[in-house]
Formats: structure tokens, sequence, C-alpha cells
């Protein structure tokens, strides 16, 4: 329901494809590393040298992409975790440090995955909250409804035969169904 499954599988894709030839390409470079310092038909003059030496530094490159891509694929891998906390949620409300007590981790560096998520649209219809202590969930309106809040007469929009905090004040109201 929140997880981009379009963009999810192109950025997989695109990934595998990437890091497969870096790999490849990366081993070739080895080989003709290897071939030049056993080759007995060079002298090993400067010209080899540098060769040998811009091939390390291509490989080196070629390896780093490897270890980025792997890195963005861990973090791209954490929005299914976040989806299921978020689909499973019933009042449309989420406090981060639940999400991070769920998860494990670090209240901030669930605020920083979720808000990264949010603006690179791998979860979708989500909102980070204003206060930045919460993810408000869209969907369609009529599983959401506004309420008046008692306190400070603001209005709130929250899941119906649910309930939810106002985002103003802080009361926990529910929806009373007629």
């Amino acid at each position: 329901m929140y997880l981009n499954h379009s963009k999810m599988s192109a950025y997989k894709a695109a990934n595998t494809v990437i890091i497969a030839a870096c790999g490849i390409s990366s081993f070739f470079n080895l080989l003709f590393i290897i071939f030049i310092s056993l080759s007995s038909h060079f002298d090993h003059g400067i010209a080899e040298a540098m060769l040998c030496l811009i091939t390390s530094g291509l490989m080196s490159i070629k390896i780093g992409i490897i270890i980025w891509r792997a890195f963005m694929l861990h973090r791209v891998s954490k929005c299914r975790i976040y989806n299921s906390i978020i689909e499973e949620d019933h009042d449309g409300i989420i406090a981060y440090s639940s999400i991070a007590k769920m998860t494990g981790r670090p209240e901030v560096n669930v605020i920083k995955d979720i808000m990264w998520l949010v603006r690179e649209r791998y979860l979708i219809n989500i909102t980070v909250g204003r206060t930045a202590v919460r993810v408000d969930l869209l969907s369609d309106e009529r599983e959401f409804v506004t309420v008046i809040c008692p306190t400070c007469g603001a209005h709130n929009t929250i899941r119906r035969n649910g309930g939810g905090r106002c985002d103003h004040c802080g009361t926990f109201m529910r929806v009373k169904e007629n």
C-alpha cells in the first residue's frame, strides 16, 4: 500500500547491472595486472608500470562503486520494514519513537531513513508530520475523517474507526461512528 513497487524493482534491476558490470570489469583488470606482472615479454619499464597503475586505479574506483551500491541497496531494503510497520498501524499516525522501538534502530536514524525514502519516492502516500515526531499516513478520503479537537478546536484528520492526537495541543481523540 505504501511501498512503490515499480521504483523498487527498477532500482534493484539497475543496481544488479551496475554491480555485475563493475565486478566483471574489475576481474578482467585484475587479470590484466597479473598478466603484465608475470609476463617475461615486457621489460617492465615506465609504460608498463603506468599501465598497471592506471588499471589498478580504475579497478579501485569500480570496487568503490560496488561498495556504494551495496550500501544503497541495504538502505533501500529498510523500506520494506518501514512499510510493514506502517501498514499495520490503525490510527494513521505513528511516532518515530514507536518505529525506533519496533526496529531497534536509533530514532535519529529512523527519521533520516523515512525522510529519505519519502523524498526519493520509495515510500508513497506518506507524509512526514509537521512536528517531525510522527508519520502521517495518507489514504483514500473515505478512510479518514476530519475531527474537531474538543480542547483547542483545531481540525484534525484521523482514520475512521480509530483515534489520534491533535496536531496542535496533543489531546487524544476517538472517532465516534453515528
